[in-house]
């Protein structure tokens, strides 16, 4: 790149900018991280500038060893000038001067080399599933609401899979609703217009309590809402997402750049955000 791009703060006209493109590229960006974004975590988020012009930004989110990278995006005219790759490494070295060892992102296909040539590994891949709002009958008996999970139990599920304390869900936890199933715990996020179910924990193959867990869900979800379910793929199969309505939309490879640090994702089944906070 050349010396007329620099990194600064986002600002306000930066989000309207990133926001419009972002809707473009047919990106989810729930309203809770936007927030996020441009409050408690803004320290977080990186936007380049160049000729005086917004160029491109990226966000980072670090919970200690563990941290992830986001909502990389260059403007379509900013393309094909290397914008991408200098966001990315300056992330890296943001993340890595605050002592995170071990850094996590969602890629599509057109990502997959920019992250390779930084040494990101592929470990998974995730499948964004949806229930459109308003749609057709979903269950035909009434359904039965499960009993409310603990937050004590949930965040600890969550230290399990992640190995470390995380404080996404500290922002995430106030304004959902926790639903439990046997030994399924998740959390029902409300967003204007869509319903997040994630994270959601469980042991594996436990189908009959992943449908209990549906069930509750679909209970509590408003019908004129979409509900979304960032799924770990493999970890239920899709004629049981299916059958409550659900429709795949998109998938996405989950990768690692570092050790596991202590991760175990043989439990989660569906992640707290659409890919950018883990």
């Amino acid at each position: 790149m050349d010396r007329q791009w620099h990194l600064q703060p986002a600002d306000a006209g930066d989000w309207q900018i990133f926001s419009a493109q972002a809707a473009k590229e047919g990106w989810r960006i729930p309203a809770k991280e936007m927030a996020l974004w441009r409050g408690p975590l803004q320290h977080g988020v990186l936007a380049l500038r160049y000729a005086r012009r917004f160029a491109g930004l990226i966000t980072l989110v670090g919970y200690g060893v563990g941290a992830w990278i986001g909502n990389l995006l260059v403007m379509p005219e900013m393309r094909g000038r290397g914008f991408g790759a200098g966001l990315l490494d300056a992330g890296i070295s943001q993340l890595t001067g605050q002592g995170a060892r071990t850094l996590w992102l969602t890629a599509s296909k057109a990502g997959l080399p920019l992250y390779q040539r930084r040494g990101f590994k592929t470990v998974g891949a995730v499948e964004r599933w949806i229930r459109p709002a308003l749609g057709a009958t979903l269950i035909k008996t009434a359904p039965l609401r499960g009993k409310p999970c603990a937050a004590a139990d949930l965040l600890q599920e969550d230290v399990r899979v992640w190995g470390e304390r995380r404080a996404l869900l500290d922002f995430l936890l106030p304004e959902g609703e926790l639903l439990q199933a046997a030994d399924h715990r998740a959390l029902l996020q409300q967003e204007p217009g869509m319903h997040i179910l994630g994270p959601w924990f469980a042991p594996p193959a436990r189908e009959k309590e992943a449908r209990a867990l549906l069930v509750s869900a679909l209970a509590v979800a408003c019908p004129s809402k979409e509900l979304v379910v960032e799924m770990r793929e493999g970890a239920l199969p899709a004629p049981v997402l299916e059958t409550f309505g659900l429709v795949r939309q998109s998938g996405t490879l989950l990768m690692r750049q570092g050790g596991a640090g202590g991760v175990d994702l043989s439990r989660l089944m569906a992640f707290a955000s659409l890919g950018s906070m883990g």
